[in-house]
């Protein structure tokens, strides 16, 4: 499967994402996306900040957001179902708690999660210099 997402999940990520409203400078957020049984599941989330330098040096740093969930609904054509998952479900959960919205959107079925955290397997998507003072957007 491609890597570039097809322009109607660009575009649904692009507006979800908007809805993800910054408390702190908000690091890159990631997608992955894949097409599972004719749902395509959608996965955002906000990737971890690598602190370089000072007493935090070699720290990954979550960025923290809060979620309009009405307005990410809004999105949507129909929805079918809303859920949040408090905690992860064990070390093989590599979601975590998120928010999960499935329903219609341009005509496909989506089930789309957003992440309180990035996976442990995607490196962190920003370094932030201590002594620079800088930020560097790595992805």
């Amino acid at each position: 499967m491609s890597h570039i997402p097809p322009p109607w999940i660009q575009e649904l990520a692009d507006a979800a994402a908007l809805q993800m409203i910054p408390v702190d400078p908000l690091a890159p957020v990631g997608c992955h996306f894949c097409l599972a049984e004719g749902v395509w599941e959608i996965t955002l989330f906000v990737s971890g900040t690598e602190v370089v330098g000072g007493s935090l040096d070699g720290r990954v740093q979550c960025s923290r957001f809060n979620l309009d969930v009405q307005a990410v609904c809004g999105i949507f054509t129909r929805v079918t179902d809303v859920s949040w998952q408090a905690h992860s479900l064990g070390d093989g959960d590599e979601l975590g708690p998120h928010v999960a919205i499935e329903g219609i959107y341009d005509e496909h079925s989506v089930r789309l999660r957003i992440l309180s955290f990035s996976p442990r397997r995607f490196p962190a998507g920003r370094r932030a210099e201590v002594y620079g003072p800088a930020w560097e957007d790595l992805w």
